[in-house]
């Protein structure tokens, strides 16, 4: 199961969701928010799951960027989970990571969640398969009318980022779960295609 949680700066703002993966007896969370703030948020809701702090085994960041990882140390504090982060993007965030990922790697936990490394927006940016979703981090961004890919002005490597897509093509998955706007639960696959092709077509 997936619960998604909005973290808003200044209580004004949207900036950019969090993810609980979890089950009866344990949960992994994507991304950590931009504060100790975003943690606490994070905590709140693995209780009213019925979950402890104890509970949250792994916070796996999908990149290095403040918004998403600005929260990651308060929340290793409050529930003892480990971190992990793409080795790309490892080294910007010291000591506090516990797991250095690489793609294709599967994670046991929660049935297994697999590592798809889409640089581009950073080095280091990472897409997660969970079951029939994906999580796309900010390799995706969700338009009201469709996916979208992320906004250049914020990419390492903009033309990287676009190539990068091109490698969830082949992969299965119905619900595609953005840290940016809006989430397709159903029919993702297909629009992340009219994505690809609307971007062939452009180039």
């Amino acid at each position: 199961m997936i619960r998604a949680i909005r973290h808003r700066l200044l209580g004004l703002f949207d900036i950019a969701k969090s993810f609980l993966l979890y089950d009866e007896e344990m949960a992994v969370a994507v991304d950590a928010g931009h504060s100790r703030w975003c943690a606490r948020k994070i905590v709140d809701t693995l209780g009213e799951m019925g979950l402890r702090r104890g509970d949250l085994k792994l916070c796996i960041l999908t990149h290095r960027h403040w918004d998403h990882s600005g929260g990651v140390g308060a929340l290793k504090d409050m529930t003892g989970c480990e971190v992990a982060i793409h080795e790309g993007d490892a080294d910007a965030l010291g000591s506090v990571v516990d797991h250095r990922l690489r793609d294709g790697e599967v994670i046991p936990l929660l049935g297994g969640i697999r590592v798809i490394h889409v640089p581009g927006h950073t080095p280091g940016s990472i897409c997660l398969l969970y079951g029939d979703s994906l999580i796309a981090g900010d390799a995706l961004i969700g338009g009201r009318r469709g996916l979208k890919p992320p906004a250049s002005i914020y990419c390492d490597d903009y033309e990287k980022a676009l190539r990068s897509l091109e490698k969830l093509r082949g992969l299965d998955f119905e619900a595609v779960y953005v840290s940016h706007g809006v989430d397709r639960v159903e029919r993702g696959k297909e629009a992340l295609i009219e994505l690809l092709n609307r971007l062939g077509s452009a180039s």
